[in-house]
């Protein structure tokens, strides 16, 4: 199994195992026979063995998965969601098949109900990671020329380097600089740095773009954001410490006809949606590992 290095790394793979404990538990609730455990088994092995304090990340997922159950099966018992004939879990695939759903519930008459699940320390965690290639789609950002002259920045740094290997580092390709940054900590540095300032500048874009986007856009991209065109019937559950949040994802449908959205600037790699006065999602300017020498994201966040 692949992972995203440093922090986003160890964010997805406790994400992975706490998706997956949920899904085999509801897997035992409604007796269905395909189990979860080797993906369980193996996600947990990798998070043992990459951290230090694997078995402490293992302890609160379960601890979290635990506490998050028997609330999420009081809740789908009073929706009437007794029977389910198949448990599926979406994992990394929830970008292609284009959901905010994690695991999903299909019922014998074969309607689906999906479960966004999210496991965090504080707030409502991310609730939507968009590749460059989705910001660009929905609010016509381009920062092409931003990214080459970062890289041409990053490439010249390393160059000056004193070390040898970092300096010839300088010519290799993207993927060898980005993997060699756990030997060479300075690369991390100069990363943070170059990539910085391609976030300022994209927050800055992305502001006015979505500021001149027609009424119809502007509700495409929020629908695109919290997933209000999935088919499926999706289900959000939030486990924050001890608090559990569980709510049918409907109750966003209302943006699909709001007017006035607007977009304003929150921190210097941050900016909000706002209707009104009310802001309805804050987004930040990224990178995939979080500094500028992977592929750049915008996460979306309530």
């Amino acid at each position: 199994m692949k992972y995203m290095n440093g922090s986003e790394k160890s964010s997805r793979s406790k994400a992975d195992y706490f998706e997956s404990l949920v899904a085999e538990k509801l897997r035992l609730k409604f007796g269905l026979k395909t189990s979860f455990q080797p993906l369980i088994n193996g996600i947990r092995d990798e998070i043992i063995s990459k951290y230090r304090d694997g078995e402490q990340r293992i302890a609160e997922q379960e601890n979290r998965a635990h506490k998050v159950f028997q609330p999420l099966t009081n809740f789908l018992k009073k929706e009437g969601i007794t029977k389910v004939r198949k448990v599926q879990w979406i994992g990394r695939e929830h970008q292609t098949q284009h959901t905010l759903s994690d695991v999903d519930l299909i019922l014998p008459d074969d309607k689906i109900v999906g479960i966004s699940l999210k496991s965090v320390g504080a707030g409502s965690g991310t609730l939507k990671n968009m590749g460059y290639r989705s910001v660009k789609k929905y609010i016509g950002l381009n920062i092409d020329n931003d990214l080459r002259s970062m890289w041409e920045i990053v490439r010249s740094k390393l160059e000056k380097s004193p070390q040898p290997q970092v300096k010839r580092l300088s010519t290799a390709s993207k993927s060898v600089i980005k993997n060699a940054k756990g030997s060479y900590p300075i690369i991390e540095t100069i990363g943070y740095e170059c990539g910085h300032t391609v976030q300022v500048e994209s927050v800055s874009k992305s502001i006015k773009l979505f500021n001149r986007l027609s009424t119809e856009d502007k509700r495409e991209f929020i629908s695109y954001i919290f997933g209000l065109r999935d088919p499926r019937k999706l289900l959000n559950v939030v486990a924050t410490g001890d608090e559990i949040d569980i709510y049918w994802n409907a109750v966003n449908e209302a943006l699909l006809t709001a007017d006035g959205l607007q977009a304003r600037q929150i921190e210097d790699i941050s900016y909000g949606l706002y209707l009104g006065d009310k802001l309805i999602v804050r987004i930040q300017a990224s990178f995939t590992n979080g500094i500028g020498i992977s592929a750049y994201c915008q996460r979306a966040f309530l």
